[in-house]
């Protein structure tokens, strides 16, 4: 299974949508790669802080990844790609390497627009590759009318990258955990952020057996 965690805009939150994938799926026992595509290597320096070796990390910022990516796939079960934040041949190849596509957008108008040139990417490669995509909303205040205005606009997409019913909401243990190299599964088990991280994995896992 590759998944790539990507936007053309920054600021969205994939890296931390990234690792904290990695981090569960290392959890229910998989081989895990985490591929970072972003000359800012944030997803390398996560890895640098985490103390345990349940997780592999590259840095693989290149146009042919797409290529390259099938010397790992068989070595490791959870490909986990974090795509950096502008639409170039980079982040097309991340876009071309994976079997689903996740796209992280965030509940404002500004974001939802700024979606459209992720889900263009996604439409003309799909056909290519065949991969799945899906959107989930990222962030998320709860209870606000723009996060419902954001799940409305966003429906128009649905025949080709569907939303997810999961949401991540804006809660402090998504950053606190980064920095010492933790999922919020790990850093705070019982709280909010870590039951709808497992959900939103549990959900992607439904997807790779369908």
């Amino acid at each position: 299974m590759i998944i790539t965690v990507g936007n053309t805009k920054g600021g969205v939150g994939k890296t931390t949508i990234a690792v904290n994938l990695a981090v569960e799926a290392a959890r229910d026992g998989k081989k895990v790669l985490l591929v970072d595509t972003d000359p800012q290597g944030s997803s390398i320096a996560f890895r640098a802080e985490r103390e345990t070796d349940d997780i592999k990390a590259i840095s693989l910022i290149s146009d042919k990844l797409h290529k390259d990516i099938k010397e790992f796939s068989s070595a490791f079960e959870w490909i986990v790609i974090d795509a950096g934040g502008r639409d170039n041949a980079i982040f097309r190849s991340a876009v071309a390497a994976c079997d689903l596509f996740l796209l992280p957008v965030l509940p404002s108008q500004f974001d939802v627009w700024a979606a459209e040139d992720a889900i263009a990417v996604f439409r003309e490669i799909q056909p290519f590759n065949g991969m799945i995509g899906r959107m989930v909303l990222n962030m998320v205040r709860p209870n606000t009318i723009v996060s419902s205005e954001a799940q409305e606009a966003l429906a128009v997409y649905q025949d080709d990258i569907p939303l997810l019913s999961e949401q991540l909401h804006n809660r402090v243990a998504y950053k606190a955990s980064i920095s010492n190299g933790q999922g919020v599964t790990e850093y705070e088990p019982s709280g909010k952020a870590a039951e709808e991280t497992i959900i939103l994995y549990k959900e992607l896992m439904l997807l790779k057996n369908n």
